[in-house]
């Protein structure tokens, strides 16, 4: 009897995996935007600003009239409520794979940066921001669908 528990338990498990990875899949398709310019490092990087566009996404505003969006390899489920933001460097300088963001309130729940692009005016920023809202919200939908059901 407790063999069949192992493989019950096993075979949950390698569904949730399943399950997670194609949701992560899905996830690093939406979060891929080839009309910008992507970039792996920023030197001499000074945060003047930031907003939540979700809690995968952040824009970045550095020095005068530039700035990034930061498309992150975790979600951060505070984002949205934080008063400050916290993103490591090493010498000014912000890398993708190496750094990470998180928040005051929570700063060991770190989120690795995964990507970042540069956005060349405000307009491009505002597109964006609007594509992933509309993504997002429809994700939100469809999760509170399979909640209900």
């Amino acid at each position: 009897m407790k063999i069949w528990n192992i493989v019950i338990l096993s075979s949950a498990l390698i569904l949730a995996g399943c399950t997670s990875t194609e949701t992560a899949t899905e996830r690093d398709a939406q979060y891929t935007f080839p009309e910008l310019e992507q970039v792996y490092s920023i030197d001499n990087f000074r945060m003047d600003g930031w907003e939540e566009v979700d809690k995968y996404t952040v824009v970045v505003n550095s020095r005068p009239r530039e700035s990034y969006l930061f498309v992150l390899s975790g979600g951060l489920n505070d984002l949205r409520f934080a008063q400050g933001l916290l993103i490591t460097s090493t010498l000014g300088k912000v890398e993708v794979g190496f750094d990470t963001v998180s928040t005051p309130q929570e700063p060991m729940m770190k989120a690795q940066i995964k990507r970042i692009y540069r956005l060349k005016d405000k307009a491009e920023k505002e597109a964006i921001k609007q594509k992933i809202i509309a993504f997002s919200d429809v994700e939100d939908t469809d999760t509170d669908n399979k909640s209900t059901q």
